[in-house]
């Protein structure tokens, strides 16, 4: 029996076009469905190139990000802690300059409190020596006049004495001082007239209203 080259032809087609159907239909999806995009996905930031689709260069260079970022993380918290240490510390030195600012405040008042003491005090604890040597020397100011005795005074101020002198003419009285302020203020030294509106000033015992020309009164009687 032959068989017919045409039916053996058509057969062949036949075949072939059934075996495709078949294999179009197996394979649908994977064909004409898209492919769903996957997100990579890291549970921590060191990357294992088994998990992933990185070459080792990619993923080393990850780690090493990975610890740069780490030590970073270090860096800062230990920069942190040193300013809150700072912090602290100027806080203490706010307080304790504070606290230094009071002290020396009240240092300052008991130094001007015992300052006007001692001024106060200035002739009453004289020794009797010294107490007796002052009143000669008192007394030879009022024999000598008033301008050697303001030029002595001149002179125990030039030499650093004029506490001393000072002392020495508050034991005079009154009238007695007057002589020797007017000649000093009718002088034309400028240094013997700022000496006596030192002495004016500091001896308690002139009234400071009392005026020059008042003053100048005994020295032209």
């Amino acid at each position: 029996m032959k068989i017919s080259p045409t039916l053996i032809v058509l057969l062949a087609v036949v075949l072939s076009v059934g075996s495709a159907g078949a294999m179009l239909w197996l394979n649908y999806d994977a064909i004409f469905k898209p492919k769903p995009v996957i997100k990579a996905e890291f549970t921590s930031v060191e990357f294992d190139a088994d998990d992933t689709s990185y070459s080792p260069a990619e993923t080393h260079s990850m780690n090493q990000l990975s610890k740069e970022l780490t030590a970073l993380k270090e860096r800062l918290l230990e920069r942190e802690n040193e300013l809150d240490a700072r912090e602290s510390a100027i806080s203490m030195d706010l307080e304790s300059l504070e606290k230094q600012k009071k002290e020396l405040k009240q240092i300052r008042e008991d130094l001007a409190s015992r300052l006007a003491d001692f001024e106060a005090r200035q002739g009453q604890d004289l020794s009797e020596e010294q107490l007796k040597e002052y009143k000669d020397t008192s007394k030879r100011w009022i024999e000598m006049g008033p301008e050697v005795a303001s030029v002595e005074i001149q002179n125990w101020r030039q030499k650093r004495r004029f506490e001393e002198a000072l002392t020495i003419f508050e034991l005079l009285k009154a009238e007695e001082k007057a002589p020797i302020i007017a000649f000093m203020l009718n002088s034309d030294e400028d240094s013997l007239i700022e000496l006596a509106d030192a002495l004016a000033m500091r001896d308690r015992g002139l009234l400071p209203s009392v005026e020059a020309e008042n003053i100048a009164n005994p020295l032209q009687n």
